[in-house]
């Protein structure tokens, strides 16, 4: 049996370089001792005298040649598909409101246009995206319903997300990284839909996934997730704009970490058993600090500051997984706020099936885009290479890159 609990809309910013205010709801009390009591006794250290090794790093860069399709440089949404002949990721195009298909093996770059009207509508306000197969398409464009298109954009099947919704929550299904990273995932074998809810009725604020059935008959599954262990309070003030949490997914598996800190989180679907494993880095600071205020202004410097680590990425063929995060820079009062955004270093952390830290190492500085995204693809991670400091990137090219874990 999966673990049953009780049982949101999340407005998303599609205005990626933009920190949006989500300031509300403020909580000032702690979470109930027994959300303490799990975290410890769920938590995995690193054997004693273990260290984090830096690793090293295999590079396939991909150019797609210019073709009759306009597309971006760069996705801040973005999904991979792999089968035995197919490897492709897609990305929203929100100028064309298109799909843009890139195949990886053919170096070619197709597109599935949107329509915004009439029978086979979805929203430009796109802000989940999981690909089933090349024709059939899971879209979440931030209307409390979940759609389905095929191949040509034709949609297939809608599923409303808003029966089950309760007045205090909140839909988790986002892609924004300068916030958070909230995947939606289809699960074929139980023909049902998983995504992120925020609880507003609990103070502090809770967060759990939820499961939605294909079959409406059938009620929806909550798996409440745990609090930080290294954080008293994420959602308030505190920590600026990393005030939510990345969720992402595998069949089994649900897992989940705070931006404003290193350890990682894993819940087991099938029993709701719950871990927290030690994930520090060798390179930055593991926590990030207060944010002095609410003000627009303090949230950048506080960004800019202060290490944000993301969601963890599961690379089926090596059975690996994949976490990268930023590194706090000085601020300085006297440079433009994207510059010093795009002057950050980004750092990229393997863990083995049991989630014990392989190693760490650091990306090339001024080469990707930070402000949009990156994914994970069988064996690696695809980013964009598209960053407004580097000076040796002038095409206008799409440009990716695919980094591995090398092999000894």
């Amino acid at each position: 049996m999966y673990m049953k609990n009780e049982t949101t809309k999340f407005s998303v910013s599609r205005a990626i370089l933009v920190i949006s205010n989500r300031i509300k709801h403020w909580a000032l009390i702690i979470f109930p001792l027994c959300f303490f009591f799990i975290s410890c006794n769920g938590s995995k250290k690193q054997s004693a005298g273990q260290e984090v090794n830096e690793v090293k790093l295999q590079t396939e860069d991909i150019l797609f040649p210019v073709s009759e399709v306009l597309n971006l440089k760069s996705y801040y949404l973005s999904s991979y598909f792999h089968n035995d002949s197919l490897s492709l990721i897609y990305g929203y195009n929100y100028k064309s409101h298109a799909l843009d298909c890139m195949d990886l093996k053919r170096h070619q770059i197709s597109q599935i246009l949107l329509s915004s009207q009439g029978e086979s509508a979805v929203m430009r306000s796109v802000a989940g995206l999981f690909i089933q197969t090349p024709d059939s398409i899971w879209i979440y464009d931030d209307t409390q319903r979940i759609l389905l298109i095929n191949g040509d954009g034709k949609l297939l099947k809608t599923v409303d997300l808003r029966p089950e919704l309760k007045d205090n929550e909140q839909i988790l299904i986002n892609t924004n990284h300068a916030i958070s990273t909230v995947r939606l995932f289809y699960d074929g074998g139980r023909h049902s839909l998983l995504y992120g809810i925020k609880d507003f009725s609990t103070s502090p604020v809770t967060f759990k996934v939820r499961e939605t059935f294909l079959n409406s008959m059938t009620p929806s599954v909550d798996y409440l997730l745990q609090p930080s262990v290294a954080v008293t309070n994420v959602s308030g003030r505190d920590y600026g704009n990393m005030s939510d949490l990345n969720i992402t997914f595998t069949a089994e598996k649900l897992l989940y970490n705070y931006p404003v800190e290193s350890h990682v989180y894993v819940m087991d679907r099938k029993s709701g058993e719950q871990k927290v494993f030690e994930a520090d880095s060798r390179f930055t600071k593991n926590v990030a600090e207060k944010c002095e205020s609410g003000n627009y202004e303090q949230w950048e410097r506080h960004n800019i500051e202060n290490p944000h680590f993301y969601d963890l990425m599961y690379l089926p063929q090596t059975g690996m997984y994949a976490r990268l995060h930023f590194g706090g820079i000085e601020f300085d009062a006297t440079r433009d706020i994207l510059n010093l955004m795009d002057d950050r270093d980004l750092y990229l952390t393997f863990f083995d099936k049991d989630f014990v830290v392989v190693g760490e190492a650091k990306l090339p500085s001024h080469r990707y885009n930070y402000f949009t995204g990156w994914m994970e693809t069988n064996d690696g991670i695809a980013l964009f290479v598209d960053n407004s400091l580097d000076e040796n990137e002038k095409t206008e090219e799409l440009v990716l890159d695919i980094v591995r874990l090398q092999a000894d």
